[in-house]
């Protein structure tokens, strides 16, 4: 992983002041397969968060990427690799976006908000290309 002084200052004042999407690039295995290390992702910060969304959320002053589950009496951070632990939110935690597409090198991009007349605005687990 690469050192960078203050990720969390950087992320602050270029990305999370901006109500556009922004690119992010994954370190890491956290979260393969579906996400493999160094690929680009795209998160939007104006999507509403749900149940399963893969997010960029930021917890007791760190700034996390891993799918948001719903529980019924929970709210969890799951990273896809098993090797990982889940982490219960509790507490305060805001949601800086949702993964909205990712690029990996020499792939077509996938999308994880499909917006067409038949599926609406429609949430996929796995990417699918657009």
């Amino acid at each position: 992983m690469p050192d960078i002084d203050n990720p969390r200052e950087l992320f602050e004042s270029t990305c999370s002041t901006n109500s556009e999407p922004y690119a992010l690039q994954n370190f890491g295995d956290m979260m393969s397969p579906e996400f493999s290390e160094n690929c680009i992702i795209i998160v939007d910060p104006g999507m509403p968060i749900h149940h399963e969304a893969y997010a960029i959320i930021d917890y007791n002053g760190e700034l996390y990427f891993r799918q948001y589950i719903e529980l019924e009496n929970s709210i969890i951070m799951r990273c896809l690799n098993p090797s990982y632990p889940d982490i219960e939110l509790t507490g305060d935690y805001q949601v800086r976006g949702c993964v909205v597409q990712q690029k990996q090198r020499k792939q077509k991009p996938l999308h994880y908000y499909l917006k067409t007349k038949d599926e609406g605005d429609a949430f996929s687990k796995q990417g699918k290309i657009k």
